[in-house]
């Protein structure tokens, strides 16, 4: 029997009184939760608060809802209700391309986001030196075109800007090159980068949800909070009372290619997005 945890209990991960700075904010906020049909959405609006500090592992069987819930904090899909809030500097998704034009160059890019994010580059444990060094590492030399890269030097180079930054809030969707042997170096980097910092991740990967997350909440179908506590007490709590499936990391790739992501039935279908998140 699954049961619903009451506002007190949920206070480990969740708050729903007003704090000074909330490093994120969900004000009768909803979701689109059933992929064939879009006015499913969630049964009670949330209205919750995260501080600095949470590392949280969204953790739910309903998969499209997750992926609903990370393209809505990237700003790829609207609410079907509500509003997120702010007060920080949430980075684009962990991995993805942070808007930037494949024809650019990898120098030219990395120039102009260290503009654009000059103040997260002054805060960040990575400096441009130990960038630079990750990159010829791999292979990867400064004058080349980002389209013209190989597969992995994009996935690497991606997730090496993601973890270039210190970000107040870092968003991941996807982990399946995160958690790869190849970044294992950046990887290292990215659990030192979130320390003391807020991290938001939708990513069913178990192993990283043990290595990076302090925290879990787990939603059933339609959005509601199961159980919200210490990481290895949510996953344990999931395993025994969320139906088993045969959800695999695979899962994760059949959104770039697959499914209508957004909360109206005349919206686009959000995959060039989606696609972008690497």
């Amino acid at each position: 029997m699954v049961s619903k945890l009451g506002p007190s209990t949920s206070g480990v991960v969740v708050s729903t009184t007003a704090s000074a700075r909330p490093v994120l904010a969900f004000r009768n906020f909803s979701l689109r939760c059933d992929k064939s049909n879009p006015q499913v959405i969630f049964e009670t609006p949330w209205n919750w608060e995260f501080g600095h500090g949470k590392r949280i592992a969204v953790i739910s069987k309903n998969y499209f809802l997750r992926y609903q819930l990370s393209a809505c904090m990237a700003g790829l899909v609207p609410s079907a209700s509500g509003e997120i809030l702010g007060n920080s500097v949430i980075g684009w998704p962990v991995g993805g391309d942070g808007g930037l034009d494949k024809k650019m160059r990898i120098s030219h890019a990395v120039n102009f986001l260290s503009t654009v994010y000059a103040d997260c580059l002054d805060q960040s444990c990575v400096s441009l030196k130990q960038f630079w060094g990750l990159m010829s590492d791999f292979g990867i030399d400064p004058s080349s075109i980002i389209k013209e890269l190989s597969r992995e030097q994009k996935d690497f180079f991606y997730l090496a800007l993601s973890v270039l930054f210190a970000f107040d809030c870092y968003l991941i969707p996807k982990v399946k090159f995160l958690m790869s042997r190849p970044a294992s170096p950046l990887r290292a980097l990215l659990l030192e980068q979130v320390q003391g910092r807020m991290l938001f991740a939708t990513a069913a990967n178990v192993r990283f949800q043990r290595e990076f997350c302090t925290d879990g909440i787990v939603l059933g179908a339609s959005g509601q909070i199961l159980f919200a506590g210490e990481i290895m007490n949510a996953i344990q709590w999931a395993d025994d009372n969320l139906a088993s499936s045969n959800e695999l990391e695979s899962e994760e790739n059949d959104f770039d290619i697959n499914f209508n992501l957004t909360n109206s039935e005349a919206a686009g279908d959000g995959i060039d997005d989606l696609e972008a998140w690497g």
